[in-house]
Order: C-alpha cells, then structure tokens, then sequence
C-alpha cells in the first residue's frame, strides 16, 4: 500500500519535473522577450525595470537544472537529492517572489518614470549624436500613432520643435519629409489631420499594463504548482529516510 502510494508520488513528482523543464525554458525565452521587447525604450526606462526580465531568465535557467536533479532523485530513490531538489525549488520560490513584489511595485513607478525620461529625451531628438533617442522616439510614435509624451505640443519645449515642426514619424500618411512642417502652429483639431496628436505616454503604460497581467496569470498558475511539488518532494524524501523505501545508501 505504502509502496504504491510511494510510486504514485514519484510519478507526481516526474510529471511536474517535466512541467519545470518545459517551464524552465519557456522563463528564459519570457525574460528575452520581455528584455528585448523593452530593449528599444531603453531611453524611457530606469535600471530597475530591466533587472526584473534578467531575474526571469536566471530563475529559468536555474528551475531547468533542479528540475534535472529532481528527475534524478526520484529514479534513484535518493533521499539527499530530492530534498534537495526541494530545498532549491523552495528558494527559487523566494526568488519569484521577490522579483513579483518587485514588478508589482514598480508598476506604480512606470508612469513618473516614464513621463520623465520621455521629456528629457525628447531635448535631444534629432541630434548627430543621440541618433538611439531618435530611432526609439520614431519607433515608438510610428508603432503607436501618437506624437509627443502627453501630446504633439511636448516638442514645442525641444530644439527640434524651435521650427514649428513635429518628427515626420507623428505624421498619419509620411508621404513626404516635411509633412509635420508648422503643426506646431496649429489647433488640436485641424493637426490631428495632419498627424496623430495624442501624446505616447498613455500607449505605453497601457501595452506595459497588459503584458504585466499576461505574466501574473502565468506566474500565478506555475507558482501553484512549485508549491505543491515542494510537499510532494519533501514528502517523498522523508519516505526514503524513514521507511526505508529507499533503493540508495543516505
């Protein structure tokens, strides 16, 4: 009875391992989708932001080594090797759980952050050399339509605005080189023809918003499971100890 009970843990305990192999790698292509993804609003970001995709990729590559440990403990029925697989899961536990308190309370931070470095970046728009701030603002006003921080007049405060003329990437149809040329001018109404006049800021809370609730469900869901597979292992190692179930030498 004991034995089957036991067999059936250790079957437990190998389909979650695979679970954390498959989830292992799918942390590490997270981090680097995320990193990547922000990558490009370098400028816009603070330090902290970044630390937290890194901390993804570090946790899945650690998760897909214990995961092999696991494995490696139940074939050989070692209690040394699935306490520990249990013990190191448990501390990958912590480590998650600080770089989601970490996430969420960054998450208030974003916007400050962001208004902020989106104003001071925007000074050196169009300069020789800050050519990375100029491809960025162009990305990001042509990926979300928009122009500006909170709107087209944010480049009437720069240099480049000293003209009258918002970034051709504001335009709605950027036919020509001078098509933002004395939108500045303007009223909201007759330049939001021309171009996409409201601001950048509230486009990129929002999509950084959505990818943070992805994550937290996902986060959530994998956080379930590394709860139980810790009782289990630790379950499953203090058999090997204390009923002598074990195959292997403690």
């Amino acid at each position: 009875m004991v034995e089957g009970g036991m067999k059936c843990v250790k079957y437990l305990i190998f389909f979650f391992n695979f679970i954390f192999v498959i989830s292992g790698i799918a942390l590490v292509a997270m981090g680097a989708v995320i990193k990547g993804y922000y990558d490009k609003y370098l400028d816009f970001l603070s330090d902290d932001v970044f630390s937290v995709p890194v901390l993804l990729i570090v946790v899945g590559v650690i998760i897909f080594f214990v995961a092999f440990m696991g494995c490696c403990g139940a074939i050989r029925e070692s209690y040394c090797m699935t306490m520990t697989f249990a013990v190191l899961l448990a501390l990958i536990f912590i480590l998650e759980l600080a770089a989601g308190i970490a996430a969420y309370l960054l998450r208030d931070e974003i916007a400050d952050t962001l208004n902020k470095n989106m104003n001071a970046t925007m000074q050196n728009y169009g300069k020789p050399d800050h050519s990375g701030v100029t491809k960025t603002w162009d990305g990001m006003q042509m990926e979300f339509d928009c122009c500006g921080a909170a709107n087209y007049t944010d480049w009437a405060t720069t240099e480049f605005g000293a003209g009258r003329a918002v970034p051709t990437s504001c335009c709605r149809v950027p036919s020509r080189d001078d098509c933002g040329a004395g939108v500045l001018d303007m009223s909201y109404e007759q330049a939001d023809g021309v171009i996409f006049a409201r601001g950048c800021l509230g486009s990129l809370i929002a999509e950084a918003g959505r990818s943070w609730h992805t994550y937290a469900i996902v986060g959530a869901v994998f956080v379930a499971v590394e709860i139980l597979s810790i009782l289990l292992g630790c379950c499953l190692a203090h058999t090997y100890k204390y009923t002598g179930y074990s195959n292997v030498a403690v």
